[in-house]
């Protein structure tokens, strides 16, 4: 089944609001197919290094790394080739908390799998990137000892706040997030975890013996983190990264996308990883090859891509405005804020309620609604 109408309408509006002018010259050049010096000089007469941030020149760093005949100018030079150097030595204190937590878990006989950012580091060490924490899976049964052992070695944590994971850090800094699932409760995911330990591989890195999961794996968590994190607004300013993982895992020779849509099927998110996969190909054409063979679409998109759109527009622009209201906003004006806040509730209730979502979506813009339908 091809791209429908809304899921085409969603993936538009996504890549307006968060792919920009000077980030799509940026990305002609860094996915180029061959590179050039012409490229390369186009890109930054059209990009202000400055404007873009550390976080995406990142990337023109990588690719300078791996072509050193392309010539950068005095101004843009230093700043773009020294960001390897900086990067690398941003992420050591990243690193050490995982190297002192991961020991602690080793000498504990404490299973651990290293996945996102993590991981990428370890298959590709000479180009860092920003790293605020470490993530690592752990088997569920062993969560309470895990979090023990986290608090005596002096780390605080969010524990009550995931159903997930276990967010260690100091009072600084983020430092390991200690998951015991990949994603919340809600589906029976053992059999998926059971296969992502059982397809990974023994690796040794910063002191820690730990295991790697098989670029399938990794290519399927990044997709899905996409996802979250567009449909969540976290992590936005690593969206790129997320094409980079890709394109990289990918190259495996063996690699097999039908065990990246097993992965999606086993932990319902089939969705989701679609969705990714349409975001990636239009910023970058072609980063999933045969997206319909590979990631058929599903009926149930539609009420997927509505309630993305119910999220972007109105859902959290209202969460983020009642989080901003201060205690004394409300006891002076309880009718206005009490209901203003009130609304959010009863949206937050209904939010995953299709019916409502299609009725919401079409009385606030009922033009926008019929285009996209």
């Amino acid at each position: 089944m091809a791209c429908t109408p809304v899921l085409r309408h969603l993936v538009n509006k996504l890549y307006g609001k968060y792919v920009h002018k000077d980030d799509r010259e940026l990305l002609n050049f860094v996915f180029a197919k061959k590179p050039t010096q012409e490229l390369l000089d186009n890109c930054l007469s059209v990009c202000d290094i400055e404007a873009l941030g550390a976080g995406k020149c990142i990337l023109l760093s990588y690719l300078i790394h791996d072509k050193p005949e392309l010539k950068i100018s005095k101004y843009a030079g230093p700043r773009i080739t020294g960001l390897i150097t900086y990067y690398r030595f941003a992420n050591m204190k990243t690193l050490s908390h995982f190297s002192r937590i991961g020991k602690a878990y080793n000498a504990a006989g404490i299973p651990m799998l290293l996945f996102k950012g993590g991981a990428m580091k370890v298959l590709r060490p000479e180009l860092p990137r920003p790293m605020g924490d470490v993530d690592i899976l752990i088997p569920a049964d062993r969560i309470e000892e895990a979090t023990r052992i986290g608090e005596g070695l002096g780390y605080l944590h969010y524990k009550e706040e995931s159903n997930h994971a276990v967010d260690f850090h100091t009072e600084t800094e983020s430092a390991v997030d200690v998951h015991h699932s990949i994603f919340d409760p809600g589906k029976d995911l053992k059999q998926f975890h059971d296969g992502l330990f059982a397809r990974a591989t023994p690796r040794r890195a910063f002191g820690v013996d730990f295991l790697l999961p098989c670029h399938e794996d990794l290519c399927f968590l990044v997709m899905a983190n996409l996802t979250k994190n567009l449909r969540e607004h976290t992590s936005l300013g690593n969206l790129y990264y997320a094409l980079c993982d890709c394109r990289y895992l990918q190259k495996k020779p063996s690699f097999d996308w039908g065990l990246v849509w097993r992965d999606a099927v086993a932990c319902g998110r089939e969705l989701e990883i679609r969705f990714a996969a349409e975001f990636m190909n239009a910023i970058v054409a072609d980063t999933i090859p045969d997206l319909d063979r590979y990631f058929p679409a599903d009926p149930a998109m539609e009420a997927f891509c509505n309630q993305v759109i119910f999220d972007e527009d109105y859902f959290l622009p209202r969460q983020k405005e009642c989080q901003a209201i201060r205690v004394v906003e409300l006891k002076n004006n309880p009718w206005k804020f009490g209901s203003f806040i009130a609304k959010f509730l009863l949206m937050k209730k209904l939010r995953h309620n299709p019916a409502f979502v299609d009725w919401y979506l079409h009385k606030q813009c009922p033009q926008e609604f019929r285009d996209a339908h």
